[in-house]
C-alpha cells in the first residue's frame, strides 16, 4: 500500500462504521446514502485487502485487522481535525449554534439557570439542548461528536480519549416540609431512621455514594417512594411527613420553589465530585473551549463554604 492511495475520507468512513456497526447509521453520521457508504466500504476492503466488517445478527462486527487499525485511524483523524485543519472560528456573541450538553435533572436545576443568565449577556443567539444519558451512551455521544460536553458524576466513564476536570464537590442534606410536626432545625439519628423516606435510585450516579455512606454508618432507610429522578421529590415531601436526602445544591433549589426546608444530616457524610467531560478530539475546538471555560467560570464561585451554610 502506498500513502498516495489513501483517501482521508475513507478513514472517516471506517471510523463511522466502527462506531455505528451499521452501514445505514454510519451513512447518517457521515451524511452519505447507503449505496455511497457501501461503495466506500468496498474501496476500504480493497485498500486493506480485508473484509474489515462482517455482517452478523449483532450488526457489522470488525475483523481482527479492523480492530488492529481502529485506534491508529482514530488518532489520525483527531490530529487532522485539531492540529492540521484551520479553525473556522467561533464568536459566541453572534453564534446561533446549538450546543448539546449531557446532564441529569440535578444539573438542569442547578446549572442551567446560571448558564441562561450568562448566555443572555454574552451569547444571546446560542441554543442549548440537554440529554440525560448513561455512561455508555455518553461515551458514544462524545466519541461521535453528538454531545459537546457533560457535567455530572460519571465514575464509569473510563475512555482515555475523554478528558475531565473536577468543578466542585456535592454534599448531602435532608429536606423536610416547612411545618414538620416532629423535626425542627436538627434531626437525630433515631429520628432519621424512624422517618419514612422518599429516595432517588439512579444506578451508577451520585446517590449511590449516599447509599454506601449510610451503609457504612449502619443506617437503613424506611423508603416508601423510590423515584428515578429528583423532580417529584420535593412535592411528596412538602405534602407529607416524609423526608428525603438530596445533594445540597438541589435541596437549596427545592427550598426556593416548594414548602420544604433544609436540615443537616446527623452524620458526617462524604460527598462526590462533579466533573466537566469532553472528548480529546474537540479539545481545541473554539466553541467547545468557550463552553468549557464558561462552565468553569460559572461554577468557580460555587464554593464549599457557600454550599455548607444551611
Amino acid at each position: 500500500m502506498d500513502i498516495k492511495d489513501v483517501d482521508l475520507n475513507l478513514l472517516k468512513v471506517f471510523d463511522a462504521l466502527r462506531k455505528k456497526q451499521s452501514v445505514t447509521l454510519a451513512g447518517d453520521l457521515m451524511g452519505l446514502s447507503q449505496p455511497a457508504m457501501s461503495f466506500a466500504l468496498g474501496k476500504l476492503r480493497t485498500l486493506f485487502d480485508d473484509p474489515l466488517f462482517i455482517r452478523t445478527s449483532h450488526g457489522m462486527q470488525p475483523t481482527a485487522r479492523a480492530l488492529q487499525i481502529a485506534e491508529p485511524v482514530q488518532r489520525i483523524l483527531e490530529m487532522v481535525s485539531s492540529e492540521v485543519l484551520p479553525s473556522t472560528g467561533f464568536v459566541a456573541e453572534h453564534s446561533d449554534r446549538q450546543l448539546v450538553l449531557c446532564m441529569s435533572d440535578i444539573g438542569e436545576m442547578v446549572f442551567l439557570p446560571r448558564l441562561m443568565r450568562m448566555l443572555d449577556k454574552t451569547a444571546p443567539k446560542l441554543r442549548i439542548r440537554t440529554q440525560a444519558l448513561s455512561s455508555e451512551q455518553l461515551e458514544e455521544g462524545l466519541d461521535a461528536g453528538e454531545v459537546d460536553a457533560a457535567i455530572g458524576y460519571f465514575p464509569r466513564l473510563l475512555n482515555t480519549s475523554i478528558r475531565h476536570r473536577a468543578l466542585y464537590s456535592h454534599s448531602f442534606v435532608c429536606i423536610v416540609r416547612s411545618d414538620h410536626p416532629t423535626i425542627g432545625d436538627t434531626i437525630s439519628a433515631e429520628q432519621y431512621q424512624a422517618a419514612v423516606h422518599v429516595a432517588v435510585q439512579a444506578e451508577g450516579r451520585g446517590m449511590g455514594v449516599l447509599d454506601k455512606e449510610l451503609a457504612s454508618h449502619g443506617v437503613t432507610r424506611r423508603v416508601r417512594f423510590s423515584l428515578p429522578r429528583f423532580m417529584g421529590v420535593p412535592f411528596l415531601v412538602a405534602e407529607s411527613d416524609m423526608i428525603a436526602t438530596v445533594p445540597l445544591a438541589v435541596g437549596r433549589r427545592f427550598s426556593e420553589i416548594t414548602n420544604v426546608r433544609l436540615v443537616p444530616l446527623p452524620w458526617a457524610i462524604c460527598g462526590y465530585d462533579i466533573h466537566l467531560y469532553w472528548h480529546t478530539r474537540f479539545h481545541h475546538d473554539p466553541a467547545n473551549r468557550w463552553l468549557r471555560q464558561s462552565f468553569i467560570e460559572l461554577l468557580g464561585d460555587f464554593s464549599p463554604s457557600e454550599q455548607m451554610s444551611i
